[in-house]
């Protein structure tokens, strides 16, 4: 009887794993809703962070706070 070698085995199963096979599934009824909430967060986090981005940018190229807006800043 011939051994069977690691390669072989490895070569088997890498085959086996890669035939598609059906899956029965079906699109869930709540799935329209959880793209949307998706959709909405990304939104969401992409605004803020352009915000913050945009605040440091013009703060790096703008001009320099004056001493009235620094006393504000610093009282509280």
């Amino acid at each position: 009887m011939k051994a069977v070698r690691a390669s072989e085995v490895i070569a088997f199963a890498a085959m086996i794993t890669l035939i598609p096979q059906p899956a029965f599934a079906y699109i869930d009824p709540g799935l329209g809703s959880l793209i949307f909430q998706g959709a909405i967060a990304a939104f969401v986090t992409v605004a803020a962070a352009w915000a913050g981005l945009k605040t440091k940018i013009i703060a790096f190229f703008g001009k320099a706070p004056s001493n009235r807006d620094a006393d504000e800043n610093a009282s509280g």
